[in-house]
């Protein structure tokens, strides 16, 4: 994984990785639990953590969770030991079944997987 902090503007991160050969990418608006539920990011149908369905401050904080609006900075996964470029910079791989967390992409979107 290739990293950059938040701040970062778009000719930075290209720089380290060119946004010609992939998709940065940020997890953002992540709850995290409560002291004691921490197992329960882990879940399926979690209400914190990554994967967790609670994405706003005024939830999180109601659930008793701390709310973190960028929760790494900016991030590309890499896969190095596949054989293609596209399978070596796949963005598809992390929007597989599983990876439901808040994504900022540097094209400005911002989704839900």
């Amino acid at each position: 994984m290739y990293t950059a902090p938040v701040r970062f503007t778009e000719e930075q991160i290209n720089e380290r990785v060119p946004l010609s050969v992939t998709q940065w990418h940020q997890h953002v608006n992540m709850c995290k639990p409560p002291k004691g539920q921490e197992k329960e990011q882990l879940l399926k149908d979690a209400k914190f953590g990554l994967r967790g369905s609670i994405t706003t401050q005024q939830e999180c904080e109601a659930a008793g969770g701390t709310f973190m609006p960028h929760v790494f900075g900016w991030m590309v996964h890499i896969y190095p030991w596949e054989k293609t470029p596209d399978e070596i910079w796949s963005v598809e791989r992390q929007l597989k079944p599983g990876m439901d967390h808040d994504h900022g992409d540097m094209a400005g979107m911002e989704h839900k997987h």
